[in-house]
């Protein structure tokens, strides 16, 4: 764990922003902010995406890591970005190479305490193609109307579930994931909406990426979330194909587990589509490139789709008040933000683990 401790954890979007820009300043790194232009806080404050630099401005070899693509998992991603500058980052990037830490890649969710943007839209099924038709998802719209919960009690949920399970026995665990889970675009107050255009995060990635490692030969991108995976260690989500360069250096990097989904808690993993690592190879067309998603296990998969269930309730019933209310926003942030400190403090040993990794096997590439 981080020598700071547990300190580098904040309750808020905006106090966490300032524990990252006050650990840029200490550590002597240069700090980068785009503002949101339309969207706002709770209280109407200015949202922003910060970025820290660390190393050489024109490095040809530069190490991204980006924090809540997915907002309100933000809060753990910003904590392993703040502890690892706390760390000595600053002292110990090579020549040659660069570092680039991305904050709140979708401020709007990480202030409001949602996955998902302004628009409800999930940003990591945001990265696609909006020039050419947009894959289908007909067993989502299948499902869809079982998950619109009109009175939030333990029947109306059991029916969802039992739909659910219907589903999975009919069509198989693949099917069944790529359904609940692979991202959809046809309903917009639904579940992992990918949306009809781009989203202003998603645009502004782009821009990042290509503003601050345009230059370079070899990039790596590690992008941190919460959710999947063993409680309070890391799960490696890659999608290099089997053979590939960049699947081999993963593994270099950090074993076996990069690519053989040790430690999955789903039955069968999706098939996504849109995810934000997908974005960077386009935008860096004469570098290249090595993507990594690392997820912290929270709660088995059962449980986090009763908070996924929950919030769209919350989402689709907006006036409604409440301890019902309440139960549903607590239980939401803690799906993705736990508050045990154990889960706190194994976060923060294992993502300067395997961020110290990362940095290693880059500089040795």
């Amino acid at each position: 764990m981080s020598a700071f401790g547990l300190g580098v954890y904040a309750d808020t979007y905006f106090a966490a922003r300032q524990l990252f820009c006050d650990a840029v300043a200490d550590s002597a790194g240069r700090l980068t902010t785009w503002t949101h232009p339309s969207a706002t806080g709770p209280q109407g404050e200015a949202l922003h995406v910060d970025v820290a630099h660390f190393g050489d401005i024109d490095a040809p070899t530069v190490l991204i890591v980006a924090s809540g693509t997915h907002g309100i998992e933000g809060y753990t991603g910003s904590a392993a970005q703040t502890a690892w500058m706390r760390d000595g980052l600053g002292w110990r990037v090579p020549p040659g190479t660069a570092v680039v830490l991305v904050h709140a890649v979708n401020p709007w969710g990480f202030a409001h305490g949602r996955r998902g943007t302004e628009g409800n839209i999930d940003l990591n099924r945001n990265f696609v193609d909006f020039t050419r038709p947009l894959r289908a998802n007909p067993g989502y719209a299948a499902l869809h109307p079982q998950f619109c919960i009109e009175h939030w009690n333990e029947d109306e949920i059991a029916r969802a579930f039992a739909a659910m399970d219907s589903f999975r026995a009919q069509a198989g665990e693949q099917a069944f994931s790529d359904a609940f889970n692979g991202g959809q675009h046809t309903h917009p107050d639904g579940l992992f909406y990918g949306g009809q255009g781009a989203a202003w995060s998603n645009d502004t990635w782009r821009e990042i990426v290509v503003s601050l490692a345009g230059r370079a030969r070899q990039v790596a991108l590690v992008d941190l979330h919460t959710g999947i995976g063993p409680h309070g260690k890391p799960f490696f989500a890659n999608f290099d194909a089997p053979g590939s360069a960049s699947r081999a250096r993963v593994q270099r990097w950090w074993g076996d587990r990069a690519v053989n989904r040790e430690g999955l808690t789903h039955a069968a993993f999706a098939t996504y589509s849109g995810v934000l690592i997908d974005a960077l190879a386009p935008a860096l067309p004469n570098a290249d490139c090595t993507t990594m998603v690392v997820e912290f296990g929270t709660r088995p998969r059962p449980q986090m789709q009763r908070a996924h269930l929950g919030l769209m309730w919350l989402q689709r019933h907006p006036d409604a008040t409440g301890a019902v209310v309440d139960r549903l926003r607590d239980d939401y942030r803690e799906a993705f933000y736990p508050s045990d400190e154990g889960w706190r403090s194994s976060v923060l040993s294992e993502a300067r683990v395997l961020l110290d990794a990362a940095l290693a096997g880059l500089t040795d590439w």
